[in-house]
């Protein structure tokens, strides 16, 4: 073999593995309810109207169709659109709409019922519980019988009155309407309404008149206004046992309370006008501010929060002690507590003395002992010992970011122990930049969090660090610590911290937690939050306090 025959000999081919093409999936044997809708080309709601009608039958293979029932259904498809029709049912409003289009009358929903109660219509399905109609039977409703079944209506509406509206129609209460319409047997009638005849009939009825007008219930400052006197006058008819209420009704005051309300009769009210120890002309006489002429009657209820302020200073003269007492108004009770010291007594002790007092021992369980409120005040006064605690707040790069400034004051001076900038090494997000103004530019020359650490511990070591909202600062300054691998020591152990928010909440006796409105500086926020620590050391004083 030459040279040339070599070098012309062809490249030897690489073996290729054969590809193998994947076989063919098996045609169903079955569908489901999806797949034979597309197989058959029905429309959810025509198969359902077809099996309803019996034209189609129902699963054969454990809830779905073989494909021979799918099969056979198809090839009957036009049978079953010619039996069921080519639109959907419709509810009550559009058929009415439908009927009104068609005729020019004015159909409403009632009207397509009360064809169905005539037999002229049909019911062939509910969507929940409205009924739906065939659009072909709506369409094939008679004109003449829809305009009689539309002026029967229309005539009705004119001869009745809704039931929301007799009531006003007679001049009463719905409660008083419903009392006296289940003792007659009267029932609403189509559509829900009254006929005007049935309505006059009760107007017409006299002795019915005065006797649902006398055994209305009034309030109290209604009771008053009734008798044409002033509720303190009432009150001493009260006093007096002259007058009690019938029942009582729940009346919602907040949220989460209700308190009972009594309710007087008038016929007994107006019995009272005939009362011979009331000189009626001079009650009515008596000018605001002049003593009312019933108080010969009866003496004045006791005043209970009068009662409640006498006690507590005799408790505190009694053990030498501070004593409060305010009145929460969203729980509708009084409370009260006081200084924990030596010579104090115990809560079972001021439990006993309540329920040993002539009058408070009716109210014990609309008193509270040891409050969260008086727990909040001795925490305040405990905190502002010298020593005890210093008030620390952080401004940061974002809610989850690093420290860009710190404060710490001392909560019994208010002086100022550490204000300063904190590089935070990363860019301010710009809702934080938003809040408290600090840029990217300021915090240039700013010292980082290693120079600041060793006098941040020094001005906190020992005592309590406040902070209004402990659980941020605390998580800021120990996630910026973590992250330049420094120790935070007492201050990345939260049991060093207390929350000022919290506690104020309970201070001022609410459920939800306050914003401080400090400025969002640190130092401006330190010294805001001194300010509530300083207020915080003595009971809170409100309008609200003085009721009851």
């Amino acid at each position: 073999m030459s040279e040339n025959d070599v070098a012309a000999e062809p490249a030897a081919v690489p073996k290729t593995r054969a590809r193998k093409e994947p076989k063919p999936k098996p045609p169903p044997t079955d569908l489901g309810p999806i797949q034979v809708l597309r197989h058959t080309g029905l429309a959810e709601w025509q198969w359902d109207a077809g099996t309803t009608a019996g034209l189609i039958p129902p699963a054969d293979c454990g809830g779905r169709w073989s494909i021979v029932v799918a099969d056979q259904v198809a090839a009957r498809r036009d049978e079953i659109v010619a039996a069921v029709g080519t639109e959907a049912p419709i509810g009550g409003r559009r058929a009415a709409a439908r009927l009104a289009e068609r005729t020019g009358l004015p159909v409403d929903k009632s009207d397509v019922e009360a064809l169905a109660d005539a037999g002229a219509l049909a019911v062939v399905g509910w969507y929940k519980e409205w009924p739906l109609w065939d659009c072909r039977a709506l369409d094939a409703v008679d004109v003449d019988q829809l305009g009689a079944v539309v002026a029967e209506r229309q005539a009705w509406l004119a001869a009745s009155v809704s039931k929301w509206d007799a009531p006003a129609y007679l001049g009463w209460r719905r409660d008083e309407f419903e009392r006296v319409a289940k003792e007659r047997g009267l029932s609403p009638g189509r559509q829900e309404r009254y006929a005007k005849a049935d309505l006059d009939a009760l107007a017409g009825d006299d002795d019915l008149i005065e006797q649902v007008r006398v055994d209305r219930l009034l309030m109290s400052h209604q009771a008053a206004q009734h008798l044409e006197i002033r509720p303190t006058d009432f009150k001493y008819l009260l006093a007096a046992d002259l007058i009690a209420p019938r029942r009582h009704t729940s009346v919602e005051i907040t949220r989460y309370r209700d308190v009972s309300v009594p309710l007087y009769r008038v016929g007994d009210l107006e019995a009272l006008r005939e009362h011979p120890g009331i000189d009626w002309e001079a009650v009515h006489a008596v000018k605001a501010g002049e003593p009312s002429p019933l108080r010969e009657l009866a003496r004045r209820p006791v005043d209970r929060a009068a009662v409640v302020r006498r006690w507590v200073a005799e408790l505190g003269d009694r053990h030498g002690i501070e004593v409060w007492a305010w009145f929460h108004p969203g729980a509708g009770r009084w409370e009260v507590d006081w200084e924990r010291v030596d010579g104090a007594p115990t809560e079972k002790q001021v439990r006993q003395a309540i329920t040993n007092h002539p009058y408070l021992k009716e109210h014990r369980h609309e008193i509270a002992v040891a409050t969260e409120a008086g727990a909040a005040i001795r925490w305040a006064r405990a905190m502002r010992e010298p020593g005890a605690a210093v008030i620390l707040d952080t401004e940061t790069t974002g809610l989850a970011g690093y420290l860009v400034e710190v404060a710490v004051v001392d909560a019994c001076t208010g002086e100022t122990l550490l204000d300063t900038l904190v590089a935070p090494g990363c860019e301010v997000e710009p809702e934080a930049r938003w809040v408290h103004g600090i840029t990217d530019a300021a915090l240039a020359d700013a010292p980082p969090l290693a120079e600041v650490l060793p006098r941040l511990l020094e001005v906190t070591g020992g005592k309590t660090v406040l902070a209004y909202n402990a659980e941020f600062d605390h998580s800021t300054i120990a996630r910026h610590a973590g992250r330049d691998g420094l120790n935070a020591a007492h201050l990345g152990d939260l049991g060093t911290w207390s929350c000022l928010m919290g506690r104020r909440s309970d201070w001022e006796l609410v459920r939800r937690w306050l914003p401080l409105g400090g400025g969002h500086r640190a130092l401006g926020d330190c010294q805001t939050a001194y300010e509530l620590l300083c207020a915080m050391t003595a009971p809170l004083r409100t309008p609200k306090v003085a009721r009851r």
